[in-house]
């Protein structure tokens, strides 16, 4: 028995991060049954991004400038939030709104700072929300929730010159 069993953790070990992309160590595709049995799915490298939203971002975005998986990974850790805490929704909006002012800084606001526009289309958009991390009923259920608690009060965007600060990654690689 106990030779099955180091053999079965040697093989799970073995397979745990099989794919590269731009030198970028993917982690496993996780069993679907087992990763939408709960609302956090499974995150194995705990990077805070669920495997199959980290493994669809890179995949999805390995050919464009690297600040799509940047910006697309701290939208992935924000959402987290937001299946923990829906109920927060007005506490944790500013973190969850980030990823979202960090790419509108990059696609239409760097520009006025003599910086260059690195996002050229959408990123944090309906489809990632909607058809990637929100991708169950109960997940799509725990957002509209903190959608709704968000409804009635009014809210202020940041300053232009601010946003880039909404960033939550070293953004300092990408201005040379």
């Amino acid at each position: 028995m106990k030779k099955f069993g180091f053999t079965l953790l040697l093989l799970l070990t073995s397979n745990i991060y099989s794919e590269t992309i731009n030198g970028y160590t993917l982690p496993p595709e996780p069993d679907p049954k087992i990763n939408n049995a709960t609302l956090l799915g499974i995150d194995s490298n705990n990077n805070g991004v669920r495997d199959d939203v980290e493994r669809w971002i890179y995949k999805t975005y390995k050919d464009k400038h690297p600040i799509y998986i940047d910006i697309a990974m701290q939208a992935g850790r924000a959402y987290k939030l937001v299946l923990e805490t829906p109920e927060r929704a007005k506490e944790i909006y500013n973190e969850v709104d980030k990823a979202a002012y960090c790419e509108g800084y990059y696609k239409y606001e760097a520009k006025y700072f003599n910086e260059p526009t690195l996002v050229h289309e959408d990123i944090d958009d309906r489809y990632f929300r909607h058809k990637i991390y929100f991708n169950t009923k109960e997940r799509m259920d725990a957002y509209k929730q903190y959608d709704s608690l968000l409804s009635g009060d009014s809210y202020t965007l940041p300053d232009s010159k601010n946003m880039k600060a909404m960033c939550d990654f070293n953004t300092n690689k990408y201005e040379k």
